[in-house]
């Protein structure tokens, strides 16, 4: 297997969740945000295209209009969707010169053809004009059949969307364990998965983050649908800034093969799941 060269990557898909929005569940903060934004902005120097999967919504909603979690009803999710979507959007927008575009998406939209077209058209045209996209879901009119259940599918779906070649899904821990981190201080963490299989599958865990919609099963789901459309994904902790490695052509986390080229770059002792 070949080094990784983060160089053959020209069309990445960041997706960021809530921990790294709103680490106090309630508003948009700026420590997780600022410094992944400067890594965006790294890579559009390097001429590659982004496009930033990114929630935050509701918890930013939910902190304007001063709700109480456990007061939220569907309306009232939806309701802080909507206002929380705008505070997102700008809160992205300050850290860029260039400007950012906000698309609001929902399963249907991704199902249905012409509308798959559009979405897709669109992105590309923001690309072109060098226009950061930032795709959430479209809360405020989701229902159970038109929702795709949280931003890791969502993301793995833009992927594919726009042939991506990179999905790169930041998490508030350091990549995919053999088991739960948070209750085993003895987890031990799987820089390199070939192919997942319901054995991989199994490692993923709910999420320990009462704010989230997701946990590692889900990462490791929207890593799967990514890998049947031919797209590597690497999931890595952004509280530690680890996708900064990349740049150096690193990686810290798991890389998720398509049966791309990768080579870890210490093969020694470590933990590789092959299906």
């Amino acid at each position: 297997m070949d080094s990784f060269n983060f160089n053959q990557y020209q069309n990445i898909v960041i997706k960021v969740g809530s921990s790294l929005i709103a680490p106090d569940g309630r508003s948009c903060s700026t420590q997780y945000c600022l410094p992944l934004a400067s890594f965006i902005k790294k890579c559009q120097h390097l001429d590659k295209t982004v496009t930033l999967v990114s929630s935050g919504a509701v918890a930013a909603g939910v902190n304007t209009l001063k709700i109480d979690h456990s007061e939220l009803t569907l309306a009232k999710k939806q309701a802080c969707a909507a206002v929380g979507q705008a505070k997102l959007i700008n809160h992205w927008q300050r850290f860029f010169d260039n400007h950012v575009a906000q698309l609001l998406l929902t399963a249907d939209d991704i199902k249905h053809p012409k509308r798959h077209q559009n979405a897709r058209k669109t992105i590309e045209q923001l690309h072109q004009y060098a226009i950061l996209p930032i795709v959430n879901e479209n809360d405020t009119v989701a229902t159970a059949e038109l929702q795709f259940g949280d931003n890791d599918n969502l993301a793995a779906q833009v992927a594919t969307l726009i042939d991506a070649d990179l999905l790169i899904i930041c998490s508030d821990v350091d990549g995919v364990y053999n088991d739960n981190p948070h209750q085993n201080p003895q987890a031990e963490l799987i820089p390199y998965i070939e192919q997942i299989s319901d054995k991989t599958l199994a490692l993923g865990k709910p999420t320990h983050n009462a704010q989230a919609t997701g946990g590692m099963v889900t990462k490791l789901g929207a890593a799967q649908f990514a890998s049947k459309a031919g797209i590597n994904t690497i999931i890595c902790n952004g509280k530690s800034e680890a996708y900064t490695s990349l740049l150096e052509h690193k990686i810290t986390g798991t890389f998720i093969s398509s049966n791309k080229p990768y080579k870890q770059q210490n093969q020694s002792n470590i933990n590789i799941i092959n299906g």
